[in-house]
């Protein structure tokens, strides 16, 4: 027979879960049926237990987190990290978050307080536009740079309820960072100085792979020695992959994906000396809160996810062959020096013939930019061999040009006028022989309308100067991303062209 379930004995079976021996598999099922029944008259065992959890959470932050912390300030002096030479590298923590301000506040005070070199950290946030506690939201990031002013950038992005995954990418696509870093609302930044351990350990690897790719993590202080949690991908991952996060699983199995890859790609390391405590609901180390009842906690799905897993292993070997390609290229490169890589992929736009025919267009074409009907967006203009329809209709002599050079307009060809809005990142990942965006012989055009001061333009690993009425070609085998730190939209025409043959 079944086994009779009351409040009591749910009450009984979560407060056991306090020893990590009692905190078997269907603990979860328990925890589960807790939250949906508390907003009944069972609300009371949800209450208790939380009760329990919050008090353990203050003595394991007095009696073992707080005091690393400042164990770890003091030995910071004397790291290695301190002391050696490393170069700034500008890192990107992306968050996802639901109903959880506070947990937020704490999140970025603990960022701000274990910095070493904070200012080249930026802090970017997700939240469902349906979140009941949005205005609170609103309010903390308001008063950000007040706050958190040591981080460089704290910015908040709005929008449909896509899921954690999606939400990853959206905030990756809005990125600066050479490392892209991801987040929870529940992690807490714990020792000192993790940016430069960080720095000191990308350096490393990259003296051993100049190609850059890599995959890296620190101690959550979740899983058993070996353990990894919270990937960190560098630029060149990101841009040969095109995305952070796979959005085909419900809610597990994100991370494992990533971390498969990598082990995949002996590319998989550690950040050592370094905790950043993961407040997992599943080792006692936060209440159960809306979140964890909205993400419906139950094995079935997890298994679910485990199972799409294990059948998507040929789609992980294929992604890690893209980026096995990408490292025997690098590998190939003659004399290759990778640290100027972006020296290497830009070309002289003047020895092109149609870069002064963009410059004397450039006036005409800002003016129609700002008679266009609604507020600037972007539109695609020639794609799959033909005009769109949004070409003839809103930019009629944006398309005539182009219609005037050939090279751009070839059947294979794709040209966007691209607009990025204020705070916000555009990102082309490198092409690859096979990919969707063209060959990798070829060449991107990225022509200037409306370029803000404070927008930054990089090609592979490193920034690239470009502004008004200017024309930067570079190769498309090589990852660009523009960011908007302005205060008005940025607007730029690109397309790309074929390389010229040898002696052209």
């Amino acid at each position: 027979m079944p086994e009779h379930r009351t409040p009591v004995k749910d009450l009984g079976r979560l407060l056991l879960g306090h020893a990590a021996r009692f905190r078997g598999r269907e603990l979860q099922d328990v925890a589960t049926r807790a939250l949906r029944a508390s907003g009944g008259e069972n609300a009371w065992v949800v209450s208790v237990v939380n009760t329990s959890l919050r008090a353990r959470q203050a003595v394991d932050h007095a009696l073992r987190l707080a005091p690393r912390r400042g164990l770890s300030r003091l030995r910071y002096p004397f790291s290695a990290a301190h002391h050696t030479a490393t170069p700034p590298r500008t890192l990107s923590l992306l968050c996802p978050t639901r109903e959880r301000v506070g947990n937020v506040e704490r999140f970025l005070d603990s960022v701000a307080r274990t910095a070493a070199a904070p200012g080249r950290i930026e802090a970017l946030f997700y939240v469902d536009d349906d979140d009941p506690q949005l205005p609170a939201y609103e309010a903390l990031f308001a008063h950000a740079r007040w706050r958190y002013g040591r981080i460089g950038r704290c910015a908040l992005h709005v929008g449909a309820p896509v899921g954690v995954p999606h939400a990853w990418n959206h905030l990756a696509r809005n990125a600066a960072g050479d490392v892209l870093m991801m987040a929870n609302d529940d992690q807490l930044y714990i020792d000192y100085g993790w940016d430069t351990a960080l720095d000191a350990r990308v350096t490393e690897l990259s003296a051993l792979h100049p190609d850059g790719v890599l995959c890296l993590y620190f101690d959550d202080g979740q899983y058993p020695e070996g353990g990894c949690d919270f990937p960190m991908v560098t630029r060149p991952w990101y841009g040969t992959l095109g995305y952070f996060t796979p959005t085909i699983f419900q809610q597990w199995e994100v991370e494992k994906w990533v971390f498969d890859i990598a082990d995949r790609l002996h590319r998989l390391y550690p950040v050592p000396g370094v905790l950043v405590e993961h407040r997992h609901y599943q080792d006692y180390k936060a209440p159960f809160d809306a979140t964890y009842q909205r993400h419906r906690m139950t094995r079935e799905k997890s298994f679910a996810d485990h199972a799409l897993f294990l059948r998507t292993e040929p789609d992980r070997e294929a992604e890690t062959d893209r980026l096995r390609a990408v490292i025997a290229r690098a590998a190939n490169a003659p004399d290759a020096d990778h640290a100027d890589h972006a020296d290497h992929a830009v070309h002289d736009a003047e020895t092109f013939w149609f870069t002064g025919l963009l410059r004397e267009s450039h006036a005409k074409l800002l003016a129609e930019l700002d008679d266009a009907p609604g507020p600037a967006a972007g539109a695609v203009l020639f794609a799959d061999g033909s005009w769109t329809a949004a070409a003839y209709r809103t930019h009629p002599l944006a398309t005539a040009l182009l219609a005037s050079i050939p090279e751009a307009t070839l059947d294979s060809g794709r040209a966007d006028l691209l607009v990025v809005p204020p705070g916000a990142s555009h990102h082309h990942p490198a092409a690859t022989a096979d990919s969707a965006s063209g060959s990798d012989a070829g060449l991107r055009v990225l022509f200037g309308l409306r370029v803000p001061d404070a927008a930054q333009l990089r090609v592979g690993d490193g920034p690239v100067p470009w502004g008004n009425g200017q024309c930067l070609i570079h190769d498309t085998a090589a990852p660009s991303t523009l960011r908007n730190d302005g205060t008005e939209p940025l607007a730029a025409l690109t397309f790309v062209v074929p390389r010229p043959a040898p002696g052209e």
